[in-house]
């Protein structure tokens, strides 16, 4: 049981001393406890005010940055595009920091369409052709087993459109009934290169329907003859189009036999023994959807007087399957007879008509009844009385009869006989509504007699469904042509989005300059240097948490002092920021006008760039600013050059031009070190120097290597298109069985590039590449990171780079000193938060002490309970005897 004593004040004393206890510790509290924690609460503040002033200094530096690069006064505006006939619009556009303000005339002639082709029809998708051998798409081979079906096909082609060697066709199968199904290639990109095929000695692709059997030349757009596009100019060409290759063989280039083998020669190599025998031939080059592609071009006539010959100028695109219509075909499902059996003919009465042995026994007077659609759906319906005298040739005429018949309207279709049946051909190729009934009317008893029905025995389509085009835009006056509908080269930094042609008619497009989007970047410094002014103010307030703080003062001094100062490096009047109106006003906030910082973009665009940007200039072309630190000082500082970077390169010594082998290849391997691929090639017995150098371009081209083979008269030539020491390459070799590599006069090693060296400043630079940078040994060195590119080869005193920090580098810097993580913001809430552990610790401790006087007076007040409880006891039993010994003596 607990003592009542310790746990009721006052019952022996009678004095209520676990009030006066509290109110002791309560004093010690005030006294002693609750001004450190009052300390810690303000810490606390100024911990949450720094941050608070933080997050204004960060967006006040990020507001600054966004003025320090160029990029940042590239904003334009483009208006117009639009028709003033149609109201359509014909062009959009935009601007990025290259373009040139002004106004453009525009007139679409044509836009850039997808190449589409479509197949025959056949009644099931899933059964199998019964076709076998292999056709070639945009380069990549496709084999047909009998067994294939049309979705396998459409399958098998799909699946070659993936990864960086896509094929760039999307097949499907297009089903227009329950017995009715083909196939469609559809390609991805827009463009007059369209989709390339190449079609088997077998023509799988004739029996599919994709080509109509002919063979026409491949047209270039100036009337030239060109190849199929391939993905490397000195590649073989039997490395880039994985058709089976014909036996080496001889074309005839404008009358000239060309010898040619696809299994080691390029485009390059076929080009050059063209002209060596005296004709005309280009390799040019083509960009679509981002891939760049070869053909060989010729205005000569091209042909082939063998097989071989035939089959080469197929593979290699300069003939291609023609790509003809089909029109629609209408028949009799069943043969008219005469009277005797035999095929009905022109001459045949229609009274002696009979089908599958039956007589029709029309009259003279009975009625001849027409009826169907033309191919473009329009209707025919009319009938004729039969005469004593007429014939088929008679009902052949009537159906087309240019009146009222088959004849008449703008898509015809012309009727005739053959084998006994009327047969009605569409006039015009692809789909088509053609259709034909006829029936006869008695006109005995008025009875309607079927002459049986007229099927579709062809069904009308285009193979062609949308042929590849170019777009056609004319600019200024200038017609320019590109294989999609969007332009990016045409106008120097505008992007034209050709939308639709109408031709004859001249659109304007209106570039400018964004000065409102300049503005608002401007302005936005202006706002977050008024959010920091503003919040110094509020903390001048009595209690405020940084009232007097020297550290706020003096950050804001310093954003003050860059505002008020002149920007180093720039010489003129536009040389602070107060002169485009980016000001400071009487109250102390910024404030930017706009009117005059338009008006200062308008006449002198490039110094207001200067002014705001952080950048480096140079009379040598081949020497720019490349990049900065804070600490970099502005000025103009001499560059001299004592080596010029290169990039990797070897060339082999003494190679005859043909490799001599065994008759085991030798195998040449390859390591880039700036993609970090590896690949090998055969090193044949008889393989030329041509051959090497294609083998390898196409392996760099297809491992994506940054690597190029040439050849120097006989020798090959290897190198690397990147500079510095870091761009190497590594060449080894492993014999097949004699080794013969070192005929080629390459050993086997590594090679790289070097790296720019030099002094900028009279200070010696660090060499990476082609970037040289300063980074002296020296704090405080004012050249302290500044970093330039140079390009050229020359060594020596090659100019001087003139460096300025400009409005943004000098606002970012002085910011950056106090926004940065570990910036002065940081130091200051670091001893706050000391001081604040400090502060809990002695807060802490002094909770302890008041605790441990609490417990130890009322351990002594309890105590003084006791004695006095005793002492009231012991009173109480003497009362009692003295009372008891009176009793006894009364």
């Amino acid at each position: 049981m607990s003592d009542p004593i310790g746990s009721f004040s006052g019952l022996a004393s009678g004095v209520q001393w676990r009030d006066l206890v509290d109110q002791l510790v309560a004093i010690d509290k005030q006294r002693k406890l609750d001004p450190v924690t009052a300390r810690t609460t303000f810490a606390q503040n100024q911990t949450t005010a720094w941050s608070t002033y933080q997050s204004l200094a960060v967006k006040f530096r990020d507001a600054s940055s966004a003025l320090r690069d160029s990029s940042a006064f590239g904003a334009f505006t483009v208006t117009g595009g639009t028709s003033v006939s149609s109201g359509r619009a014909l062009v959009n556009a935009s601007a990025s920091g290259g373009a040139t303000p002004g106004t453009y005339a525009v007139e679409v002639l044509d836009v850039a369409r997808a190449n589409k082709l479509s197949g025959a029809v056949v009644s099931s998708a899933s059964s199998a052709l019964g076709y076998s051998g292999e056709f070639g798409v945009n380069g990549q081979k496709v084999t047909v087993l009998a067994t294939d079906t049309l979705n396998n096909i459409r399958d098998k082609i799909n699946a070659l459109n993936s990864g960086s060697s896509a094929s760039g066709v999307t097949a499907s199968v297009l089903t227009t009934g329950s017995t009715q199904h083909r196939l469609v290639l559809s390609a991805d990109q827009t463009g007059a290169g369209g989709i390339e095929l190449i079609d088997d000695a077998s023509g799988i692709l004739q029996s599919i329907g994709i080509t109509d059997g002919s063979k026409t030349l491949n047209l270039a757009s100036d009337g030239g003859v060109q190849t199929q596009k391939v993905s490397s100019a000195t590649a073989a060409i039997a490395m880039m189009l994985g058709v089976s290759m014909p036996q080496p063989s001889t074309i005839e280039v404008g009358g000239r036999i060309i010898s040619v083998d696809l299994t080691v020669d390029s485009l390059s190599s076929i080009a050059a023994r063209i002209a060596a025998a005296g004709g005309n031939a280009t390799v040019t080059s083509e960009t679509s959807g981002g891939k760049t592609g070869y053909r060989l071009v010729t205005s000569d006539t091209v042909g082939a007087s063998t097989v071989d010959g035939q089959r080469t100028l197929e593979v290699l695109g300069l003939v291609k399957g023609g790509r003809g219509g089909v029109s629609q075909v209408v028949q009799s499902e069943n043969a008219f007879t005469d009277s005797l059996g035999g095929a009905a003919g022109a001459g045949t009465l229609l009274s002696d008509l009979q089908v599958a042995g039956n007589a029709l026994a029309l009259t003279a007077g009975d009625t001849f009844n027409i009826q169907g659609k033309r191919g473009d759906g329009s209707t025919v319906a009319l009938s004729f009385a039969i005469g004593a005298g007429d014939t088929m040739q008679s009902l052949v005429n009537k159906i087309n009869d240019a009146t009222s018949g088959f004849g008449a309207g703008s898509r015809t279709a012309t009727a005739s006989i053959s084998g006994g049946k009327i047969v009605l051909n569409d006039n015009a190729a692809g789909d088509s509504q053609l259709s034909l009934s006829l029936t006869a009317t008695r006109v005995a008893d008025g009875s309607v007699v079927s002459l049986g029905r007229q099927l579709v025995d062809t069904v009308g389509r285009q193979r062609e469904v949308v042929a590849g085009s170019d777009s056609l835009v004319r600019v200024d006056g200038v017609v320019v042509q590109r294989s999609g509908n969007t332009i990016s080269d045409a106008l120097n930094g505008v992007t034209l989005n050709l939308l639709q042609a109408e031709v004859g008619t001249t659109v304007t497009l209106n570039v400018n300059r964004d000065a409102d989007a300049l503005s608002t970047k401007v302005k936005a410094v202006a706002d977050a240097y008024n959010a920091l002014v503003k919040f110094r103010a509020e903390q001048q307030a009595e209690g405020k948490p940084l009232k007097g703080n020297p550290t706020l003062r003096t950050s804001i001094a310093s954003l003050t002092s860059q505002l008020l100062s002149n920007v180093g490096g720039i010489t003129g009047s536009l040389n602070r920021p107060g002169a485009v109106g980016l000001a400071l006003q009487t109250d102390g906030s910024l404030k930017l006008d706009e009117s005059l910082f338009k008006a200062s973009l308008a006449s002198n665009f490039a110094d207001v760039v200067s002014l705001f940007t952080t950048t480096g200039t140079s009379a040598n072309s081949q020497l720019s600013y490349w990049t900065s630190t804070g600490k970099t000082v502005p000025g103009t500082y001499a560059v001299d050059i004592t080596a010029a970077a290169t990039t990797p390169t070897t060339t082999g010594t003494g190679f005859s031009g043909v490799y001599a082998d065994d008759g085991t290849p030798d195998t040449l391997d390859i390591t880039d070190a700036i993609s970090g691929a590896t690949g090998s090639i055969s090193l044949a017995n008889g393989d030329s120097t041509d051959t090497i150098v294609g083998k390898l371009n196409a392996m760099f081209a297809t491992s994506k290597m940054a690597l190029t083979a040439t050849k120097n008269g006989n020798e090959l030539v290897i190198t690397g298109s990147r500079y510095g020491s870091a761009s190497t390459f590594t060449v080894a070799y492993t014999a097949g069985g004699t080794d013969g590599s070192a005929q080629l006069g390459i050993a086997a090693g590594t090679f790289a590039g070097t790296d720019v060296a030099g002094t900028i400043g009279g200070v010696t630079a660090t060499g990476s590449g082609q970037v040289l940078t300063a980074l002296p040994p020296i704090v405080g060195n004012p050249l302290d990171g500044l970093a330039v590119t140079y390009t050229g080869s020359a060594t020596g005193a090659i100019g001087d780079i003139t460096f300025s920090l400009g409005v943004g580098g000098m606002l970012y810097n002085a910011s950056d000193v106090f926004a940065r993580p570990d910036g002065t913001i940081f130091e200051q809430q670091q001893r706050i938060e000391k001081s604040i552990t400090d502060l809990k610790t002695r807060a802490d401790t002094l909770t302890q002490q008041i605790e441990r006087r609490r417990v130890a007076l009322v351990r002594q007040f309890t105590e003084m309970e006791r004695a006095i409880s005793r002492i009231q006891s012991q009173g109480s039993a003497i009362t009692g005897y003295i009372n008891a010994l009176q009793s006894s003596n009364q």
